[in-house]
């Protein structure tokens, strides 16, 4: 039997199936939800897709980039300017450039000189090692100090890590702050931000089309409950049926992994993986009448206000592609267990009202003229000081079983660019045993 399976149709999963259906192999994927692309998913506006959880790419994502050109899509990327702002000590700030870096008010003019100058030097690093070993706290108390670590980068950290903020390691700010540098440095214009016409989703329906041209089949909205083996062949049970298979790629966040194939893993394996933490997101799509911002992206470094960022979608792409309103994403990173994770839309958009008017004080309920809200489970794994050890490997301990996840996405974050990247590298893992008779 040479059929494989693979649980989890993100971006991860479909690079995965491609590359296998290309080599001859007979590919199932299995997805919980109705619709492939995982975070990528899509909502229409106005007669046009538009990403669930909000999406762009960097210059310095060349993975997505020849993936694109790849799939016939290289075109399709517009590569846009984008200005960025933060939220501290009560007001708006342009904050990205050198220039606004000398306008921000709440650092002195030291601090602004020791931020400016580690930076630029953060961004010239290519080797991570260093930053795996250290805390983004302590890295940024020292080289930029309190008054920066308080003002900028801390309350930053707290809204996106709450109680494990102090435990990030460097090596995860460090990726940050490098990929942005390279995105304004190789555009050679500034900062270039990617965007696909007509969204991201189409490279998903790309990859759909020609996995399906390839023989692969797709189950949609087909849960996979448990993967069992008996003599080197697996048994996929879902909700309507259980399905044979030679080899399984579990392409799902490790809870998943664990939910669905922990009871197969050996002991060890089993713990380290469950330690593995990662906070959940919350993503709100407001339609608004008019813009709140001047901003593409807006950081909120305040610890009273209850989410993290701002992103007006038509600060970027122009709101006549979505009939004339202003979409705004207000997202908000949460373990699963806040309180506010769980609530409906309602009570978490009235939480955010207040909040909104202090960022633009002529913002009025009634500019809303739509409201969506998305929820992950698992969206921003926490990298510590050690974290390189504790990376799981795409072969586990059951021959034939493999798993790629973003918490093995590592010194890079998670995002598209590294899901194909993974998604790539975990299929030519698979070829290699499928090659040898092993797997």
């Amino acid at each position: 039997m040479n059929e494989i399976a693979i649980v989890g149709a993100g971006l991860a999963g479909l690079t995965a199936a491609l590359r296998l259906t290309q080599e001859g192999y007979r590919v199932r994927i299995f997805e919980r939800y109705p619709r492939p692309g995982g975070l990528a998913r899509a909502l229409e506006i106005g007669g046009e897709p538009l990403e669930a959880f909000y999406h762009h790419i960097f210059t310095t994502d060349t993975d997505y980039v020849a993936f694109a050109e790849e799939m016939g899509l290289g075109d399709e990327i517009e590569w846009l300017p984008s200005k960025m702002g933060i939220w501290a000590d009560g007001r708006l700030w342009e904050f990205g450039t050198p220039a606004s870096l000398l306008r921000f008010g709440p650092l002195r003019l030291i601090d602004k000189i020791r931020f400016g100058l580690s930076t630029l030097w953060l961004q010239r690093q290519r080797d991570p090692r260093p930053f795996e070993s250290v805390t983004a706290s302590d890295w940024i108390r020292r080289y930029q100090g309190e008054r920066t670590w308080k003002t900028v980068w801390g309350p930053l950290l707290y809204q996106k890590f709450a109680d494990e903020a102090e435990n990030v390691a460097m090596v995860w700010l460090w990726r940050k702050v490098s990929l942005r540098g390279g995105s304004r440095s190789r555009s050679g214009m500034g900062e270039r931000l990617g965007y696909m016409r007509g969204s991201f989703i189409r490279l998903v329906e790309t990859l759909v089309a020609k996995i399906e041209a390839g023989g692969g089949t797709f189950h949609l909205t087909e849960e996979v409950r448990r993967v069992e083996t008996d003599g080197g062949i697996f048994s996929i049970v879902t909700r309507r049926d259980t399905y044979r298979a030679s080899k399984v790629l579990v392409a799902a966040p490790i809870p998943d992994h664990l939910a669905v194939a922990g009871q197969l893993l050996a002991d060890d394996e089993r713990t380290a993986l469950s330690r593995l933490r990662a906070t959940g997101a919350i993503c709100t799509i407001l339609e608004l009448e008019n813009s709140l911002t001047p901003f593409y992206w807006l950081n909120i470094a305040d610890p009273e206000m209850p989410f993290g960022g701002l992103i007006e979608h038509t600060n970027y792409i122009p709101a006549d592609r979505y009939g004339g309103r202003r979409l705004l994403y207000i997202s908000n990173y949460l373990f699963t267990d806040h309180p506010l994770y769980s609530a409906p839309k309602s009570e978490i958009i009235e939480t955010y009202l207040p909040h909104l008017k202090r960022v633009n004080p002529a913002f009025d309920a009634s500019w809303i003229l739509s409201s969506h809200h998305f929820r992950a489970d698992y969206a921003q794994p926490v990298v510590t000081i050690g974290y390189r050890e504790q990376i799981p490997p795409m072969r586990t301990s059951v021959r034939g079983l493999y798993l790629c996840s973003m918490a093995q996405i590592f010194p890079e974050d998670r995002g598209q660019n590294y899901a194909i990247a993974y998604g790539d590298k975990v299929a030519k893992v698979m070829l290699e045993d499928l090659d040898r008779g092993e797997g």
